[in-house]
């Protein structure tokens, strides 16, 4: 780093901004978080004076995401305060609110990240506000049904994602996700500092993060599922997504129960507006599977296994080797500039814009540049949803393309609203109504029934019960998709799962009634 600076100085303030850092997940990419980033554009803004502003990390993409949390966190914090200079510099903002949300691995990345902003004392200068995870896996991976499967993937698992993976299933060495549980430490000490925890969890249909850890519960009612009656929550609004009118699935645990005998007689299913015949029917369900199993998965699979196992090996190598940033020294710097009266280092100044460069070519044209990860998650990806892909396009190919892949920061008021209709207002009105409920969670009647009880060991049990000693707005989400770990954060764009679009768009509306409530409170 040139010890170099320019001429320039800075006296003045810039306009108040709140950064909200959206984090993908395992074998992802930026893009996964565009609906969610699209969403908070274009219907947060109006609820606050401060600039709203994103940033979607790109630094580390794909096989980057074997690399485990610790490195891959750093990168992301190094990342974070080049933008937060570069807004200064060039856009005369100065960032004094930060919210993070995270899917899947990327919620246990922000976790992370938040540990290392705590050490570095940065919430002492800039304010902690909204933390959420979308099906994020809190209390690690594990599989408990009594079968072949389950037995392969429990003792697999920990070795096919690198470093990443060990920590997923908690058997590193360091128990990570043990220690960012622990409420000495710096993770669960940055965690409580801030304001809004809100997370998402899918209770039916997440074949990659089930619903017990996501939800960051000791218990899995979901398993018998047509046993059971789901009920949402009172008068969630219609909203028109693409060119379907879909409701928000946020699930009503506190009605939701077991069908008696006499109502498993008139019962219909769990049946949602949108769902195609093939996946209504069960016998073509199960055509589905056959031919997914006779044609697909016995090429598919063992090309995705062996390439993730020599990746893995590769990882393990590459971080003894490979030294995250000093995001120390960076932290000094970004005091210096942004919150002092020092001018910015030109190292600084310039890797802080081939970064926004960087990130808005990859939002435009995402490119793998031969990364065989990108093979290997589209591989999974379509053999996860090829229900969704083939027999339940909500779009033709050229409307996938027009909304899919729009540059976030170019898009329109306008061409947001010709994908989503949603009274935003009513959605506040609702949501607002419905928080007491989603806050209940440790006396629904499902989870009181000792037959739902899972045999969790005791680093895990230890997770669930100090992260519940956060107050914690969870809401369980139920989309009757193939493959709801996409569609919880509509991972191709709005339209191409419209349930799961007006779901963030309510999640939107919590964002949206705080900040309101913030504003009311300084004026």
């Amino acid at each position: 780093m040139s010890t170099t600076t320019t001429n320039s100085s800075h006296d003045s303030r810039g306009k108040p901004a709140h950064l909200f850092v959206l984090i993908h997940g395992l074998w992802g990419t930026a893009k996964h978080m565009e609906t969610i980033e699209q969403f908070i554009n274009h219907s947060v803004p109006s609820s606050t004076s401060d600039k709203i502003v994103t940033i979607k990390p790109s630094c580390f993409r794909f096989w980057k995401t074997y690399d485990g949390l610790e490195l891959n966190s750093q990168r992301i914090v190094s990342e974070i305060f080049y933008e937060i200079e570069s807004l200064k510099e060039k856009n005369n903002l100065d960032v004094v609110k930060i919210s993070f949300v995270g899917y899947s691995l990327g919620g246990l990345i922000s976790r992370y990240v938040i540990g290392l902003l705590q050490d570095l004392k940065f919430f002492d200068k800039i304010k902690p506000v909204f933390f959420t995870t979308f099906a994020t896996p809190h209390v690690g991976i594990e599989f408990f049904n009594d079968n072949v499967f389950d037995a392969v993937a429990n003792r697999v698992g920990p070795y096919l994602f690198g470093k990443s993976g060990g920590q997923l299933f908690i058997s590193d060495y360091d128990k990570i996700l043990v220690t960012m549980a622990d409420p000495d430490e710096k993770f669960f000490q940055g965690l409580k500092r801030f304001e809004k925890h809100i997370l998402l969890a899918n209770i039916r249909n997440d074949r990659t993060v089930a619903f017990f850890t996501s939800y960051i519960t000791d218990v899995s009612p979901f398993d018998k599922f047509n046993d059971i009656k789901v009920e949402y929550l009172s008068d969630l609004p219609q909203a028109k997504i693409g060119n379907k009118v879909v409701s928000p699935k946020f699930v009503d645990l506190s009605k939701s129960r077991v069908l008696t005998l006499e109502d498993k007689k008139t019962f219909v299913g769990n049946k949602q507006e949108e769902t195609p015949f093939v996946r209504k029917n069960k016998w073509s369900r199960i055509l589905i599977i056959v031919l997914l199993a006779s044609f697909v998965a016995p090429f598919w699979i063992p090309l995705v296994l062996t390439t993730s196992t020599v990746v893995s090996f590769y990882s393990f190598i590459k971080i003894q080797i490979v030294k995250g940033p000093p995001i120390g020294k960076h932290w000094n710097r970004v005091k210096s500039f942004v919150y002092g009266h020092a001018p910015i280092d030109p190292d600084d100044s310039k890797t802080g814009q081939q970064k926004r460069e960087q990130r808005r070519t990859l939002d435009k044209h995402e490119s793998f540049k031969g990364d065989t990860s990108y093979f290997t998650k589209e591989s999974v990806d379509r053999v996860l949803y090829a229900e969704d892909r083939l027999l339940n396009r909500n779009m033709t190919t050229s409307e996938d393309e027009d909304y899919g892949a729009t540059d976030t920061e170019e898009l329109s008021e306008t061409a947001m609203d010709k994908i989503i209709d949603m009274n935003v207002e009513l959605n506040d009105k609702v949501i607002g109504a419905s928080i007491s409920i989603l806050k209940q969670y440790e006396s629904f009647p499902l989870f009181n029934d000792k037959k739902y009880k899972l045999p969790l060991n005791k680093e895990k049990q230890f997770i669930v019960n100090n992260l519940n000693s956060i107050d914690w707005i969870k809401i369980p989400v139920y989309l009757d998709v193939w493959n709801a770990h996409d569609g919880i954060v509509g991972r191709r764009g709005a339209a191409s799962n419209p349930r799961g679009a007006s779901t963030i768009g309510l999640w939107a509306s919590i964002l949206r009634n705080h900040l309101k409530e913030e504003s009311a409170e300084s004026t």
